[in-house]
């Protein structure tokens, strides 16, 4: 409460825990401080009490004008919808998967089968133009969790691509990749796909599946002697004996359904693969992995 010209002006709880929070929010140095306290003493002191009956109408919203000085400019419909766009560019993901497929060529595709497949799935992800390799092919380097992890580790976003015995593409997008530290490793921009039918002219065709319920348990476990799970129980490729090469599917909880509301992108919600492999990025020597190690999960519990 404060007095000028024999008015007073009652400054209600919230607006007064409104003030405290913009006085001391501000407090990683002594001159801020000092510059809050001066700017919101002169707005106060200096405005015509709303009790008084001459000027009223202009000091209606007093409060706002002493907040004024603390608060970002109006932005209009048109530049936030721009400032959002140039943010979806910088930190596609941030966001959930996009449908949209990647139209981008590669070069070093050519030589790779199982890169030409993938890439149209890779649009606005960190992989949509790097390309690609081979890092782990389970007929080569066996079906088990100790092999998978030491192929794949630490070395950042990934793609899993397998065939079934039926002769259908399944798999998934894994932002975050593995690292065998433990725990799980979210991301809201990971995905699962599978093989529609009847084939195209054109060749294979994938359906997206997005992540759904936030980002938490997108990878659900990263553990050295466990295989591939996204989510508990979306794809499951557990590599445990004595069925390495059985993978397991269920959507809804954690992946959706998609436009053909499947229950899971595998028959019967299990099959067995007769083909498996990890996709990464290329990188030059000494380039920076994002997500190569350890990451921060603050949404799975």
């Amino acid at each position: 409460r404060y007095s000028r010209n024999r008015n007073k002006m009652k400054l209600s709880v919230r607006e007064m825990a409104t003030l405290v929070v913009i006085l001391f929010g501000e407090m990683s140095s002594t001159f801020a401080f000092i510059n809050n306290v001066g700017r919101i003493a002169y707005v106060v002191l200096t405005h015509r009490s709303p009790c008084t009956s001459r000027g009223a109408a202009n000091d209606k919203n007093w409060f706002t004008d002493i907040l004024r000085p603390f608060l970002p400019e109006a932005m209009d419909a048109d530049a936030l919808k721009e400032q959002e766009n140039i943010r979806r560019m910088q930190y596609p993901e941030q966001y959930p998967a996009t449908y949209e497929m990647n139209e981008i060529s590669i070069d070093e595709d050519r030589s790779s089968r199982e890169a030409q497949l993938v890439r149209p799935l890779l649009k606005k992800t960190q992989l949509e133009s790097r390309p690609l390799k081979i890092i782990y092919d389970a007929r080569k380097d066996g079906w088990s969790a100790a092999s998978f992890h030491r192929c794949v580790d630490s070395c950042g976003a990934a793609v899993v691509l397998g065939k079934t015995k039926s002769g259908a593409y399944v798999g998934g997008y894994n932002p975050k990749g593995w690292a065998s530290t433990g725990g799980a490793r979210p991301s809201v921009a990971a995905f699962l796909f599978y093989e529609k039918f009847p084939l195209s002219k054109d060749g294979v065709v994938f359906q997206k599946l997005r992540k759904v319920g936030g980002g938490g348990l997108a990878c659900s476990f990263d553990e050295p002697n466990y295989g591939i799970a996204f989510g508990p129980d979306a794809l499951v490729i557990n590599m445990q004996q004595p069925n390495p090469q059985v993978a397991k599917s269920k959507l809804g909880p954690y992946y959706e359904q998609g436009p053909d509301e499947l229950s899971s992108i595998l028959s019967s919600g299990r099959e067995e693969l007769v083909d498996l492999k990890i996709l990464v990025g290329r990188y030059e020597k000494g380039e920076d992995i994002p997500y190569s190690g350890a990451v921060l999960d603050m949404t799975s519990g």
